[in-house]
Parts: structure tokens; C-alpha cells; sequence
């Protein structure tokens, strides 16, 4: 039926019921029914038209058959009525006569059964629609479950695809697919053992190690083929030395999670839900990805079984270095944590020493083992001529060659072979080279040689064999040299490459055609996996075909033998030329400077960044490296190639290298460089060129590595002036940047800054004993591990045990931490993979640490001389644990108050505080354990929290009165005061591990190194943030601070910075910008003085005493030649800004809070406590009013036209009556009080509550709202009218904000969680909201337009609801903003300009911060800094450079 039917039924309905009414009209006896049919008829009416329009209208509803069936009946019955109903005159009659003409046409109760009939026919086509929507709502559950799938789905793909996954090292990958199992009837014994251990696992770890060739790779793939098979593979990983993503352990973890997340849906789920929820674990060290992405998803997993699982690890002795193995090994051995999977690891290996040794450590009842040269040699044999004979019966069955191999052939070659099957393998694949005949090559290996001896001769021969057959054999002089020189240039390369490359890779490595590549090997497949695939890689069968060309005693013809030192010169120098030829500014072409390196297409970096490309930026020093020390070349190429890349290609391989996710290997590379030029090079220049960009890559790892752009913005900026990078791209600074700030000319000590947002600077921090990391303990009571070379954070340690509350580094690379439940663990520090624990001393052991400035014992750990470990309890109790008795034991000091141990001497006494702990000062004192005895050193002097050092040489040094340093001697009790500094208190003390100098931290910021021989001092750094923790490693080379969320790096030597500048004095200063942007002041100095700088030129105009240092407030006036000051001591002053002369001056009354001109300029207001709004004559100082108020004046307001002035407290106490203002309106020329309101207003809440309210600019409406509570309303209230305006508006939890917009129509609110909303006050509908997410302090309307607004950190634009273009911001103006968060500037939602911690704005003061048309000024203890901005025109293009700074 035509949807049209429902609306035909309305037509006629109302056609019917038009007659209707001309019949109730005229018809008097009969209006009762025709009422009572007509009412019916409207209902029936009503819903044909709803169904019309479900039918037919744009976003139509599928309807039954049934219900068109109905509507098809009710249209019928309708055209049965509109016949009878009609008059049968007709219309003609109607016009003649009227009205007369009507008569009702129905008798006594037919009516009723119209109705009925109507009503019976409502009903079923009701029934009809419930049972459409039903069924409609069942369709759309069940599309939107599928679609939620579908979206969880590409979800889930999305966040694995983030893993970092190594492709080529999956057993069943397409470059491993000719990759053999093992062939029937071979290895039985063997793999049913390893199969039935997979099944069940008796021990959770299988370690199959073998000589090189004897197949243990093999024998994985069938095991992980097996696995596969049953379902019982969780992942695996086939290491290879050749190739870049599987000859080290960076992808190892992502890859087997990978592999993990497609064993199940819940895996899958649980997995890309661990992704999600830690974002920088991918980037993390192996430690916590496999605690992410491995151990928690498996312990989460639920099943109604316990399910077996396998992981396949083959040839781990080709991963990259001792310590990635030892760490493997060590996380290996975790899988006995997981309860909820049996898990276990198959791991084969060559039984090299590190993995002997580490296999050694891991207790038998974890592990089993087997050695491949432990299998019976008959057994050996017998599955080396099956081997054999089937290699050799598919030559025979592909030639056609009958009776041939005999069994006397096959068991000679099999004998031969000697146990290994690479020897087996390639004499089969020689042998069957089609362009010879196979039984006189068959003839050819069985009598040139044996194995037999156990070293390499039978295989040397066999591959030598092979090459004087390819390349030498039947070919002329000439060509026999042109064929081994193109042998030697591209086998050669993929001998010594440290990635896996394909043909056409290899020949833009090599600059070579691709045909020519191909060629080189085209006859050596029986040493080379050549894929028909021209882009997958080219291999070799096995890695003894490396160690056969590269020795020269090993591959005797000169021809053939590859010299490794040559090539990777030749490498070396081809990788220069490459990036040379390809790098440039925005490979990836990212959209803003702040882009990550995840907003690349994967396409666009494939073809940007080309495999040899990637190749060449990341092995260009390894192949320098490896070019031997007697070759002269290293002397030649920094004038050929280094030196160009880094005046030409610098700074776009760091792009590079951050778009590959390699920073860290990018400051290992040029560390390297830099190691190496000092052992060979002469050249000083190179060097400290090297150098410079080491100190480049090392400040800017961190974020170029987050924003690959910033390399050219950040990076350059905020480097030092005569820094080779800046000095060399200075072009390439940002043209929308104007101005940045000054920075020094030289780099200073601090190499690197390690931020953290949870770093806990309270406790210590410490080097591991190699040196290799830095530990530091963060709030949430774990263990922040950072790689010390290059400051990438390695792990975050016990994530899920109790609360840390002491570490400590022990001998061989162990970390004592000491928990909560009083438990000490010891764990390995660079892995921390737990060793040993030790068990609370006592039960119940409940330890919390303390803040300052508590005076309660700090729990602490301590090493005495002999090794043992010392605890101190916050409960003041002490504990030893001895190693030989495995047993704690409390010492001989019951009774003694010890608050806190700070170590040992070399004697055996302990250096301690002891006191009682309600006192605040306590004795510092030497403790003999075993006497008891006990002597003061300096007695009700020491803070619990003030820094104590003991050296390695018995010298302790502590804080004295003055600010001085204290040094005691213990030895012949000599004291020594180490002064100069000033008397600022210290926050951190630490001597070096040698005992030669001493490094102190001071409240002022400044980090001093005391010469201890000489007593002289240098001034190391001067830091932002107040220094709380000072570690050394143990060589005495490097140093680390602790402080608010940063950890800062130095080396030593370092130089002396002592040309500290006047305006850094350890305190941020409050900013205040001229309304015209040209001056700016700052203060109050520690002098009680404000200066004025030109924002031009930065230079001082001004200096304005008399301030005092608390609560100082600053307003300039509209005119910008008037400066006003108040502050808590009440007094308020006033300046000429032309000459710095003081105006005027009112003192006494209470201290003041808000300082304000009126818009014109004439007249200032003050509010103070409690007590009066003063105004004042501002050339004058005339008291021109004084408003009574009884609540702290937090903020004053003008209306715009200067007759109204609004006072605002911003925290009320609740009271029933009004005498508690929260707000007051006074009229400003008479003084008059216009309108107040009191708490007596607030229903409900707390004794006290916050309120955020404002004037409208002309001066008619306020809008406020007390805070006590979640979404808290606001009231607009109109003052001429006294009423309040009907406006329902909750804007959301925790205001933080209110403002009216310059015509006063609308209102701004700003909430925690709800943003910035703008409402029309006459409609109270929503019409604009901020696209940013910010949370002001204060808002304002910009002067450039209604649709910008200007808080505390910039401008910010509002985007109206409606589409109406017209009403769409302005598109021609930039408007930057500092995201206080983040530490960006941000252009709009574009992020442009990251800002390092040392020119932020100080984080505990409000007001150091201030800007103005694009000029930015920070504040901080470093000093005043300043940032233009281009504020004329929108940045089109993010990326262009070439200003002028």
C-alpha cells in the first residue's frame, strides 16, 4: 500500500468532521451524537496523521502489513460515512438552500456503532504500531550491539596497532615462510618430550641450547607450529642478528602481546584496555611493558578452566646485548606469578655465557634444560640421513633421475654432516643447482672434506665450495674479478648490515640498480633465503656463513673474503650521502608544531622515510664504529660527510629519528660519535661540535621525542646563544614567534631534565651501583626507574604492592625498598625483578611516611659496614638484618630515642638523631651499637628534616645557625664551617663517593659544590624549584637532583655560574602589564621595591619602594600614566608611571585585598578585611568615599559607565540575617547603597561558602552563585527592577567563573567539568561554549570581539551554537593562550611552543603570569620572561620560519 493511504485518512477524516460541525450547527436535537462522533473522529484524525508521517516523511519507520491493512479499513469506513453524511441534494442543494438542507442522517443508536466501529479500528492499529515499534526496538538493540562491536572492534585494533611489533620475528611470517619444520621421522623422541612438556608444564621454563647448525631453530618452528595447531600458542619471537627489529629486545614484549591479543576476545579486550589506560608504556622499558601488556592481562583473564599457553623464544643469544638477555631471562621466570594461565617459555639458544649464567641463577624447580650435544649420536645420525635422503629424493624426483642417491650416499653425506644440519642443508641445496648435474656434485662434496673434529673446516669447505662453483668456476680472468667484486659490494653489505634489507633497498643503500642486486646473488640460494618477493628481505640460511666470509683463515680465497672494516666505511659513507639527499623539514607531514609522532600516516612515513633511509639514520655511527682503528678513514670523513650532516641534516634526523620512535638510540648514536672522535681524532672543531649537539639532544630528548616539530621551535629557541645547532639554524626559528626569551650563552651543568607529575620530592633519590639509573620515589608510593645515559624512564616499579616508604641501593645492582606493611624487598635495579623479601620485623607492622614539618621518626634504610641492613621503623624501633643468619635481630639501643639514621661510619658507629619527638630540634650524635654509648656532636640543633651528609671518609656535614656548612671530622674531631653562600637555609646535602667535594642545596634554589681540599666554591645551577634530594653515581661523574616533579642531570667537571643575575633571588615576582602592553611591573623585591621594564626592549624604567611583601596588590590606570599599589599592611600608594615619583600616599586601616581605577581613569577604589571601600581621587589622593561593608572586599567592580560600584566577597560565612554581605551595589556619585545581598539568600550548605559573582557593564544586572554544594545554580538579578530573572541555569560542579558580555545580553560561566558556556540572559538558552578545555580564574570579552574571550593565560575564542556564518568568529586574528597544564602555548587548539621547566611561570604564584595582545610574561625564581607572539594575522602555516628574534 502507498504511505499516501494514512495521509488520504487524515484528508477525509477532516473533510468528515468539517461536515460535522455544520450538521451540530443546525442539527440541535442531534448534537449529542454528532459530539460524540466527531470526538472520535479527531482521535482517529490525529493518529492517521502521525502514521502519514511516519510513513512518508524523511526519516521514515518501517511499518507492517497489518498496519497498513488497517489503515487501508479505516479509510474505507470514512468514505462509507462522508456518502451518508452528505446531503442528497448535494452541494448544489447546500448553496441554495443553506444550511436547511442538513439532515441527520443517522437513526437511534448508529452512532454509537460508528463509534464503536472507529474505536475497534484505533485499537488494532495501535496494537499494529506497538508490535512495529517492538520489533523495531529489538532490530535497533540488536544493530546497535553490533555496532558497538563493530566500534569496540576497530577500538581494539587501533590501540594494538600502537604496540610496537617486530614483524619479522613471528615463526609463521611471510619472510620465514621457506623456513622449514622438522621432516617426519626426524627429532620423535625429542619433540614428543618438549610437546608433552608444553601440555602440561612441570616447570614453567624449557631451555634448548645447541651448537650454531644443529637445528634448534628448527625445532622451535615445529614446536610453535604444533602449538599453533591445538591452540596452545601464546606468542613467539624468533630472534635473528641480521635483522634491525629482531636482533634486540625494543619490540620483543609488543610483539609477543600481539600475538597474545589474537589467542582470544577477552585477551584482545583486556589487552588493548591496558593500551588505553597507560598510553606511554609502549615507550617504556621492557620491565613495565611486560607487567602491562603481558602479566596483567593474563592474570585478569577468567575462565571456567585454567587454559595452557606457550611462549616460543628462539635464538635469544641473537638479541642484542648481555643485559637484554639477562633481562628476558629474568621476566621469564615471572610467569610462575600468573595463576589464572598455564604459562610457560620455550627458549632456545647457542649456551653462551651470559645465558649459561643467567639460566645458572633461576632455581632447577622453575627451569629444565638440553643440550642438543647431549643427544645420542646414533640418534643424530639416523635423523640426518632421513634428512638427507628426502633432500636428496626431491632433486631426484624433480630431474628425474631413477636409483639415484643410493643408501651408501645418503649415509656418507649424513655422516659427513657430522651433527649439523646447516652442513646437511647446504650441501643439498648445492647439489641441487639446476644447472649441474647432481650425482657429480654429490661427488664433489663427499670428497672434499668432514666436519669431524669439531671445528668449522667440513663447513668452510662446503661453503667455499659453493662460491668457487658460482662465481669462479669455467669464467674468464675478467670476469671472474668483475663477479667477486659485485660478490664482495652486496653479499658483503648483508653481512655486516645490522638490519635485514631487500633487493630495492638494498640498492638505494648501496646507490646500485636493483637488476644488479639481483644478479650478485642470483646463483646463491644455497647459502641465501631469496624471497621471490622482491620487497622482503634477503637473509642468510644461517649465521656461520657470516663468520666464514668475514674470517679470513676461515674463507682462504682472497677473492671471496670479505674485509668488514672496508665496508663499513663504504656504508658509513653512503648513509651520510643518503640522508644528505633525502632528509627534510616535516617528513611527516605533521599539521602543527605540537603534532606526535602518532598523528603521521603510516603511508606517508613509509614513503617519506624509505626502509634504507631509516636504515641509514639509524646505523650511520655502527657503521663508523666498525671500521677498524689501523684504517685511516675515520681521519678523512669528518671533513667528507659528518661535518656537512651536521651543518646541513641535523636537525631533520632528529625529526627523523622521533618519527621512527628512536630519540633514545639517537643520543646513544652521537655519544658513540663523540667516545669514538676522542680516540682517534684530532680534529678539536668536530669534537666540539659533537658535543654540542650531544648537550642539544640530551635537553631536548623529551619532548622532541612526544612532538618531532619542536626540534625546530622548543629546541632552537631555548638554546644557549653560541650553541653550534642555533648558531647554524637559526633560520629555522618560527617567523609567529617575535620574541622569546634571553638564554645563556653557553650550556650550563645541567645536561638533562627528567619530569615526572607524580615524583615524590620529599624522599631521596639514588644511582643505581653501575650507574646505569636513577631511582626516585613518587607519590603514589612506587619506584620511578630513568636510564641515566639517556634519560628515557625505563620502568615504574611495584605498581601493585604496598606503599614504598624508604630505597636504598645495595652491591650488585640490588634496590632495598622498604613498604608500608614494613616488608623489605630486594630487587634487581635495573629490571626490578624481584629477588628476595623480607619479611616484616614484627607482625603488623604498619609504616606511613610523614611530612614536614612533623617531627616523628622518618623510616629509613641503612648499610653497616659489614654489609648488613639497618631499619628504622616510624615508631622510633631499629632492626638488623644479618645475611648469614637470614634473621632479623634487634639491637642493644632499647630505650634510646632514635628519630632518624642518616648511615654509618667506617667504624661501625651510627650517625643518628635521637630525641624525643615532640620537640622540633634534636641531637645530632655518633650511636656505638654495641656499648650503647652515645656522643653529641651538636646537641638541639637538628630539624628532623634538615639535611645531614656523612663521606666516605668519616666526615659528616650538617646545617649550622648562620646558613654555613658544618663539617666534623670524626677522626681527630676537627670542625671546619664552609661559608660564602649566604644565610639562606640548606635544603639538601650530599657528599661525593670519593669524598672530595660536597654538593649543597639551598632554599634560595642555588646548588653549590664545595671543594673540600681548597674549600672554595662554585655555583653549579640555580634551579626553579627548591632542591630536596642530591645523589652521586658511584664513579663521582654524574650527579642528580630531586625537586618539584623534576630530576635534573649533571656531569662533571662542572664550570662555576656564579654570574648569577640581580633579578634571580630564589622568589617569583607578581606581574602587572600596562593596559597598552608597553610597561610592565614587577615585585615586590625581597627590598620591598616594584620595578617597571619596558616590554620593548626589557629595560628598567622605574624602581617604586615602600611595598610590603605580602599580599601586594598592582593596577595601572586606563590611561597608562598611573601606577597603585596596596597590601595587607593597608597602606595605598600612588606613582606618576612618567616619572616614577610618588603621587601619593594613604596609610592605616585594614588590610587591603582589591585595588581597582574606574573606566576612566579619575578615581581608584580599594577594598580592604572588614570595615570600608575607600575611593579615592586618583590625582589626588582625595578621599572621595568610604563604603561600609562587613565581609572581606575580594574583588571591586565599575559598570562601564562608571556610575555603579559593585564589591564582591569571595567567601561568606552563613548567617540567617543579611548583616554577612556577599555582595553590595553602592551608586558611585552619591555613595548611596543600591542593592546588597546577604547569606541570608543561601539555603542550606556549609558554614562557609564560596562565592563567584559580577556586574553587568551597564551596571543593571548581577549574577552570582554561593558554592556549597554540586551544580550549584545562578541567580541573575535585575537592580532597577529588584527581581529576580527566571534563569534555570546549573552550569556544573565547581564554578570558577562568571562574566557578562559587553552589551550585557549574555552571561559566561566557568566550571570545573563543564567548561565555558555563554547564555542569553532574556531566553537562558545556551547560544555559544569554548572548544578548549581550560578552567579560568577570570574571565573578560576581548576588545577585538564578542566572540573572544581573555582569562588569566590568554584569549581564548567562544563559537556560537547556531550555524549562522555570520555570527562565526572572527577568522583573521590569532589568539594564543598558555596551557598551564601542559606547559604549551597554544594557538587556538593548535599546539605551537613547549616551554622547559626554567622559563614556566612560578606554579604557587598566581600573578606570574600577565599578557597582552600576544606579549606573554613569566615569572619565575630564575627571573622576568617574555614571548610575542604574532597576533596580526591567523598562522596559515604552523611550520614557517625565518623571523627575525
Amino acid at each position: 500500500m502507498d504511505p499516501g493511504t494514512a495521509v488520504a485518512v487524515g484528508t477525509l477524516s477532516a473533510k468528515v468532521l468539517s461536515i460535522l460541525w455544520k450538521y451540530y450547527k443546525d442539527v440541535k436535537d442531534a448534537q449529542h451524537d454528532i459530539k460524540l462522533l466527531a470526538n472520535e473522529l479527531e482521535c482517529s484524525h490525529d493518529l492517521m496523521h502521525q502514521f502519514g508521517t511516519m510513513a512518508s516523511g524523511t526519516s521514515s519507520l518501517p511499518m507492517a502489513a497489518s498496519l497498513y491493512t488497517k489503515i487501508e479499513q479505516a479509510l474505507s469506513e470514512l468514505q462509507t460515512l462522508d456518502k451518508k453524511l452528505n446531503p442528497g441534494t448535494g452541494a448544489k442543494a447546500m448553496r441554495r438552500f443553506g444550511n436547511r438542507a442538513l439532515k441527520w442522517p443517522f437513526a437511534k443508536g448508529e452512532v454509537e456503532q460508528w463509534v464503536t466501529r472507529f474505536q475497534r479500528l484505533k485499537e488494532t492499529a495501535n496494537l499494529a504500531l506497538n508490535i512495529d515499534q517492538t520489533t523495531l526496538v529489538i532490530n535497533t538493540n540488536t544493530n546497535v550491539t553490533q555496532l558497538q562491536q563493530a566500534q569496540e572492534a576497530k577500538e581494539h585494533d587501533r590501540q594494538l596497532a600502537k604496540l610496537p611489533t617486530a614483524i619479522d620475528a613471528g615463526y609463521d611470517s611471510y619472510h620465514r615462510q621457506h623456513e622449514t619444520l622438522c621432516i617426519e621421522n626426524t627429532r620423535v623422541e625429542l619433540l614428543q618430550q618438549q610437546r608433552g612438556w608444553g601440555a602440561t608444564h612441570p616447570k614453567p621454563l624449557y631451555w634448548l641450547s645447541g651448537m650454531a647448525g644443529t637445528g634448534k631453530s628448527t625445532i622451535a618452528r615445529t614446536l610453535a607450529h604444533h602449538f599453533h595447531s591445538i591452540g596452545t600458542l601464546g606468542g613467539n619471537f624468533f630472534f635473528s642478528r641480521s635483522s634491525g627489529e629482531a636482533n634486540n629486545a625494543a619490540k620483543f614484549v609488543g610483539t609477543l602481546a600481539r600475538h597474545l591479543a589474537n589467542v582470544s576476545p577477552q585477551l584482545e579486550r583486556l589487552i588493548s584496555k591496558a593500551i588505553a589506560s597507560h598510553a606511554d608504556v609502549i615507550r617504556q622499558g621492557l620491565r613495565n611493558q611486560w607487567r602491562e601488556l603481558i602479566l596483567a592481562p593474563l592474570s585478569a583473564y577468567r575462565s571456567l578452566d585454567r587454559p595452557t599457553l606457550n611462549f616460543v623464544i628462539d635464538a635469544l643469544d641473537e638479541c642484542g646485548s648481555d643485559d637484554e638477555i639477562r633481562l628476558i631471562l629474568q621476566l621469564c621466570v615471572e610467569v610462575k606469578t600468573v595463576k589464572e594461565v598455564d604459562l610457560g617459555v620455550f627458549v632456545t639458544s647457542r649456551p653462551e655465557i651470559a645465558i649459561r649464567v643467567g639460566f645458572d641463577a633461576i632455581p632447577d624447580i622453575i627451569h629444565q634444560k638440553l643440550d642438543l650435544r647431549d643427544v645420542p649420536r646414533r640418534v643424530v645420525e639416523q635423523d640426518l640421513a632421513v634428512f638427507v635422503k628426502r633432500g636428496l629424493s626431491r632433486i631426484s624426483q624433480e630431474q628425474k633421475m631413477l636409483e639415484w642417491p643410493n643408501d651408501e650416499d645418503i649415509h656418507s653425506l649424513a655422516r659427513l654432516s657430522d651433527g649439523l644440519f646447516i652442513y646437511a642443508a647446504t650441501a643439498c641445496r648445492y647439489i641441487a643447482d639446476s644447472d649441474w648435474d647432481p650425482k657429480e656434485r654429490l661427488t664433489e662434496v663427499l670428497t672434499a672434506g668432514s666436519a669431524t673434529g669439531g671445528n668449522t673446516a667440513g663447513l668452510d669447505s662446503m661453503y667455499l665450495q659453493v662460491l668457487i662453483s658460482s662465481l669462479i668456476n669455467s669464467r674468464s680472468e675478467a670476469e671472474m674479478v668483475k663477479l667477486c667484486d659485485r660478490f664482495r659490494q652486496v653479499v658483503g653489505t648483508i653481512i655486516v648490515l645490522f638490519d635485514e634489507l631487500s633487493a630495492s633497498e638494498l640498492a638505494g643503500l648501496l646507490g646500485m640498480s636493483r637488476k644488479a642486486i639481483e644478479l650478485s646473488f642470483a646463483k646463491l640460494h644455497s647459502v641465501l633465503n631469496i624471497p621471490q618477493d622482491v620487497e622482503s628481505s634477503i637473509r642468510l640460511l644461517h649465521p656461520s656463513f657470516r663468520d666464514f666470509l668475514l674470517d679470513d683463515t676461515r674463507c682462504t680465497d682472497r677473492h671471496l673474503c670479505v674485509n668488514a672494516s672496508l665496508k663499513h666505511e663504504e656504508l658509513a659513507k653512503n648513509c651520510l650521502k643518503i640522508m644528505s639527499d633525502a632528509l627534510k623539514r616535516n617528513m611527516g607531514h605533521l599539521t602543527t608544531p605540537g603534532s606526535t609522532p602518532e598523528d603521521v600516516d603510516r603511508q606517508t612515513l613509509k614513503t617519506q622515510l624509505p626502509k634504507h633511509l631509516q636504515y641509514a639514520c639509524q646505523y650511520w655511527v655502527d657503521h663508523l664504529a666498525g671500521i677498524s682503528t689501523e684504517s685511516e678513514v675515520k681521519r678523512e670523513l669528518p671533513d667528507e660527510g659528518i661535518l656537512a650532516f651536521f651543518r646541513q641534516d641535523f636537525l631533520h634526523w632528529l625529526e627523523a629519528m622521533s618519527l621512527m620512535a628512536k630519540m633514545s638510540q639517537a643520543v646513544v648514536l652521537i655519544t658513540r660519535l663523540g667516545d669514538l672522535l676522542d680516540s682517534v681524532s684530532d680534529d678539536t672543531t668536530l669534537r666540539s661540535i659533537v658535543e654540542d649537539t650531544r648537550r642539544f639532544i640530551l635537553n631536548n630528548r623529551g619532548i622532541i621525542e612526544k612532538a618531532p616539530l619542536q626540534t625546530y621551535t622548543a629546541a632552537l629557541v631555548f638554546s644557549p646563544n653560541e650553541s653550534f645547532v642555533r648558531q647554524h639554524y637559526v633560520y629555522q626559528l618560527p617567523s609567529w614567534l617575535i620574541r622569546s626569551p634571553p638564554v645563556e650563552d653557553r650550556w650550563g651543568n645541567c645536561v638533562q631534565v627528567l619530569e615526572h607529575d607524580d615524583l615524590d620530592d620529599r624522599r631521596k633519590i639514588t644511582f643505581s651501583n653501575d650507574g646505569n639509573y636513577i631511582a626516585s620515589m613518587l607519590t603514589t608510593g612506587e619506584i620511578v626507574l630513568w636510564e641515566a645515559a639517556t634519560g628515557a624512564l625505563h620502568s615504574t616499579l611495584d605498581r601493585y604492592k604496598p606503599k614504598v616508604v624508604a630505597i636504598k641501593s645495595l652491591q650488585k645492582g640490588i634496590l632495598a625498598s622498604m613498604y608500608a606493611d614494613g616488608a623489605v624487598r630486594l630487587s634487581d635495579h635495573s629490571t626490578g625483578v624481584l629477588f628476595r623479601t623480607l619479611e616484616p620485623p614484627v607482625k603488623d607492622c604498619q609504616l606511613v611516611p610523614d611530612v614536614p614539618p612533623s617531627p616523628q621518626p622518618i623510616p629509613s634504610l641503612s648499610i653497616l659496614p659489614g654489609g648488613d641492613l639497618l631499619v628504622l621503623s616510624q615508631n622510633g624501633h631499629s632492626w638488623i638484618w644479618n645475611w648469614e643468619s637470614n634473621a632479623w635481630s634487634e639491637p642493644p639501643v632499647t630505650g634510646i630515642p632514635i628519630q632518624l639514621v642518616y648511615g654509618c661510619l667506617s667504624n661501625g658507629l651510627l650517625v643518628a638523631l635521637i630525641g624525643q619527638n615532640n620537640t622540633d630540634l634534636l641531637d645530632l650524635c655518633l650511636l656505638n651499637l654495641s656499648t650503647r654509648q652515645i656522643q653529641t656532636i651538636e646537641a638541639n640543633k637538628i630539624g628532623v628534616w634538615e639535611p645531614v651528609a656523612i663521606s666516605s671518609l668519616d666526615i659528616i656535614a650538617w646545617q649550622a645557625e648562620d646558613g654555613a656548612v658544618e663539617l666534623l671530622d670524626t677522626k681527630d674531631l676537627s670542625r671546619t664551617k664552609l661559608k660564602g653562600h649566604s644565610k639562606c637555609s640548606v635544603s639538601a646535602l650530599t657528599f661525593s663517593p670519593d669524598g672530595s667535594m660536597l654538593i649543597s642545596g639551598y632554599y634560595d634554589r642555588a646548588l653549590i659544590s664545595w671543594d673540600l681540599s681548597t674549600q672554595s666554591r662554585c655555583l653549579v645551577d640555580s634551579s626553579a624549584f627548591m632542591i630536596n634530594s642530591i645523589a652521586f653515581s658511584p664513579d663521582n661523574k654524574q650527579m642528580a637532583t630531586l625537586m618539584s616533579e623534576l630530576v635534573k642531570l649533571y656531569r662533571f667537571p662542572v664550570r662555576d655560574m656564579s654570574t648569577f643575575q640581580d633579578n634571580q633571588s630564589g622568589e617569583s615576582l607578581h606581574i602587572s602589564v600596562s593596559p597598552n602592553g608597553k610597561q610592565i611591573a614587577a615585585g615586590p623585591r625581597p627590598n620591598g621595591m616594584i620595578q617597571i621594564y619596558d616590554t620593548e626592549n626589557g629595560e628598567l624604567k622605574h624602581t617604586l619602594s615602600g611595598i610590603s611583601l605580602y599580599n601586594c596588590i598592582i593596577a595601572f590606570s586606563p590611561n597608562n600614566e598611573l601606577i597603585a599599589s596596596t597590601s595587607y599592611n593597608a597602606s595605598l600608594l600612588v606613582w606618576d608611571l612618567r616619572t616614577g615619583a610618588v603621587n601619593w600616599t594613604i596609610s592605616g586601616g585594614q588590610p587591603q585585598f582589591s585595588l581597582r581605577f574606574s573606566p576612566d581613569g579619575r578615581y581608584l577604589v580599594s577594598g580592604g578585611d572588614r570595615g570600608a571601600i575607600v575611593v579615592v581621587d586618583a590625582k589626588s589622593g582625595k578621599i572621595i568615599h568610604i563604603l561600609k561593608i562587613t565581609t572581606q572586599a575580594a574583588s571591586v567592580q565599575f559598570s562601564s559607565n562608571g556610575q555603579r560600584i559593585a564589591c564582591f566577597t569571595d567567601r561568606a560565612k552563613v548567617r540567617a540575617d543579611a548583616s554577612a554581605r556577599a555582595i553590595g551595589v553602592w551608586d558611585f556619585i552619591t555613595g548611596e547603597l543600591v542593592h546588597e545581598i546577604g547569606t541570608s539568600a543561601i539555603n542550606g550548605g556549609s558554614k562557609f561558602v564560596s562565592v563567584k559573582a559580577t556586574m553587568s557593564p551597564n551596571g543593571r544586572y548581577l549574577a552570582y552563585s554561593f558554592i556549597h554544594g554540586l551544580d550549584e545554580p545562578v541567580v541573575i538579578y535585575d537592580i532597577e527592577s529588584k527581581q529576580q530573572l527566571d534563569f534555570p541555569i546549573a552550569p556544573g560542579p565547581t564554578m570558577r567563573s562568571l562574566v557578562f558580555s559587553k552589551d550585557s545580553k549574555s552571561v559566561v560561566t566557568s566550571t570545573r567539568g563543564g567548561g565555558i558556556k555563554q547564555w542569553d540572559l532574556e531566553t537562558a538558552r545556551l547560544i555559544g561554549v569554548c572548544p578548549l578545555d581550560v578552567w579560568p580564574r577570570w574571565l573578560s570579552f576581548t576588545k577585538t570581539g564578542k566572540h573572544y574571550l581573555e582569562f588569566e593565560n590568554g584569549h581564548i575564542p567562544i563559537h556560537p551554537i547556531e550555524g549562522d556564518l555570520s555570527n562565526q568568529p572572527s577568522r583573521h586574528l590569532t589568539h594564543w593562550w598558555y596551557d598551564e597544564m601542559a606547559y604549551w602555548f597554544m594557538e587556538g587548539t593548535r599546539r605551537m611552543l613547549w616551554v622547559p621547566p626554567a622559563y614556566r611561570p612560578d606554579i604557587f604564584n598566581d600573578d606570574s603570569l600577565a599578557h597582552h595582545d600576544g606579549l606573554f610574561v613569566f615569572s619565575n625564581s630564575n627571573g622576568i620572561h617574555y614571548f610575542k607572539f604574532n597576533q596580526g594575522e591567523e598562522v596559515t602555516d604552523p611550520h614557517e620560519h625565518g623571523g627575525n628574534h
